[in-house]
């Protein structure tokens, strides 16, 4: 009976939990016109993200295994980006930690690119340090001994251009942004949105009323860019 339970220990071995990264076309490519409610359109050059954590959790809220971070990715770059893999017990898992936060000089989120409103394109390069934890939900991640499956990181660029903190129907927007370009210099600063205050802009805080001017309101935006599996949930510990 020994020798029977050690030989089924063994057949049952280990399986690979593969990790990867992508911001699909609107960080790659364009954000178009026709996802902006008010007809402007963004392209990033650059859009880094600083991974700190990326944890696999069990059933019972356990780490199962956990990647060698920090990554920081740039997701202009073409992708998916696989970030690392790990072996884990064959079973189902139903959580996937990511933290997105600053780490050795590396802010958590930089957004480099142009943003044209009206045939007019004005510039920005925007980097914060805001410190999320995502608690994602992947749908059937499921690890057999011998094998692997797949969770995405995918990061979602047109958030940063939503109208509300929290409405699930929150459009794209972009003209409240340009308009921030004080001195009309063409170059859209962090300080110039901080200067904008959000009452006037319309734009909706929900909960949220002590985000107060334009730079808070986009700064809040950068801890709502995670998913998982491309529109997969992620509860986000603020």
């Amino acid at each position: 009976m020994r020798a029977l339970a050690l030989l089924s220990l063994s057949a049952c071995g280990s399986g690979t939990w593969v990790v990867e990264t992508w911001g699909e076309a609107y960080i790659e490519d364009t954000i178009p016109a026709a996802e902006f409610a008010d007809g402007c359109a963004v392209t990033y050059d650059k859009f880094e993200v600083t991974f700190t954590e990326v944890w696999l959790i069990d059933g019972n809220d356990e780490q199962a295994a956990a990647l060698d971070a920090p990554f920081v990715i740039d997701l202009t770059e073409p992708g998916p980006t696989e970030l690392g893999r790990a072996d884990v017990k064959p079973n189902s898992y139903d959580t996937v930690h990511m933290r997105i936060a600053p780490d050795a000089g590396a802010p958590s989120v930089i957004a480099e690119g142009t943003l044209t409103c009206d045939g007019e394109a004005k510039t920005f390069a925007w980097a914060f340090d805001t410190d999320t934890t995502y608690g994602c939900e992947p749908d059937e991640l499921s690890i057999a001994a011998g094998g692997e499956d797949r969770s995405q990181l995918t990061i979602h660029g047109d958030h940063l251009w939503y109208d509300s903190l929290s409405a699930e129907d929150a459009e794209v927007r972009g003209g409240h942004i340009a308009a921030a370009d004080a001195n009309d210099d063409g170059v859209i600063t962090q300080a110039e949105l901080a200067a904008v205050p959000l009452a006037p802009t319309g734009l909706d805080v929900g909960p949220y009323s002590t985000v107060t001017d334009l730079g808070a309101y986009v700064r809040f935006l950068t801890q709502t860019l995670g998913h998982i599996d491309g529109e997969g949930h992620c509860q986000v510990d603020l």
